[in-house]
């Protein structure tokens, strides 16, 4: 029996092309993921670019959370603060994503938003206007009325689906990520780290953490400057010239 020659070709349809064409073919994706597909086709392409950006930030905070638990440049003190900072960023990222776009992409927020920025191109008004200019060109001038109604539906649904697909990936990826999340992450670190540290004993402070400096000065250090300071006024001395005391 010959054996097959292995090149990179060889490698590349063994794991990568055969593999996603029985992936293709296979029940599940005939019944449930070209219809969805076919029915909305701008929110299921966004729906995969969500969901691959959540699963690359959720592996993300794993590590990150990971990273922080183990690295020794960190007190040890310290670490799970960090830890905890790194996994309610990551948690909150997920969660935010995933609620920013399964609100942005409904159809009823869609069709709002829309209609807000580009609704007054797609009216009665602007279609006239736009089948009178194309009475000017000798290519679309015959144009029936049927003809014309049926391709200002297909540029409507093109361009809604174009805008659904980029406001929904920009309020998953920019609002959620860069917005949202900051402001709630580090007051949820310190729930966060307590959750963490539940079951721990208390830790010990490490000598460079540990705030050693008193702010608040001795009350006897404190007499004896105010002391010295009414010794000093009574030292200076006192003029009864009013206009010199006004140039002192």
């Amino acid at each position: 029996m010959a054996i097959p020659k292995i090149t990179p070709q060889s490698i590349v349809d063994a794991t990568i092309r055969t593999p996603i064409k029985k992936l293709s073919q296979s029940k599940w994706m005939k019944n449930k993921v070209f219809p969805n597909y076919e029915i909305d086709n701008a929110k299921f392409m966004a729906l995969i670019g969500v969901t691959s950006i959540v699963l690359k930030d959720g592996f993300g905070c794993y590590l990150y959370v990971k990273q922080s638990l183990n690295n020794e440049k960190i007190p040890q003190d310290k670490r799970k603060f960090v830890a905890a900072l790194d996994l309610a960023n990551g948690g909150l990222m997920v969660l935010m994503q995933l609620l920013m776009f399964f609100t942005i992409s409904n159809r009823k927020v869609q069709d709002k938003i829309f209609d807000k920025f580009f609704g007054k191109y797609f009216t009665r008004a602007a279609d006239k206007t736009l089948k009178a200019k194309l009475q000017n060109i000798d290519k679309l001038k015959d144009i029936t009325g049927k003809e014309f109604h049926k391709a200002r539906e297909a540029d409507k649904k093109g361009l809604k689906n174009a805008f659904s697909y980029l406001t929904s990936l920009a309020a998953a990826t920019l609002i959620a990520k860069r917005i949202i999340v900051p402001f709630i992450a580090t007051p949820l670190a310190d729930k966060t780290k307590a959750w963490m540290c539940r079951n721990d004993k208390p830790a010990h402070i490490h000598k460079d953490t540990k705030n050693t400096y008193n702010t608040e000065k001795p009350a006897a250090e404190e007499v004896n400057n105010q002391e010295n300071q009414e010794e000093q006024i009574a030292a200076q001395p006192h003029s009864t010239n009013l206009l010199a005391n006004i140039k002192k």
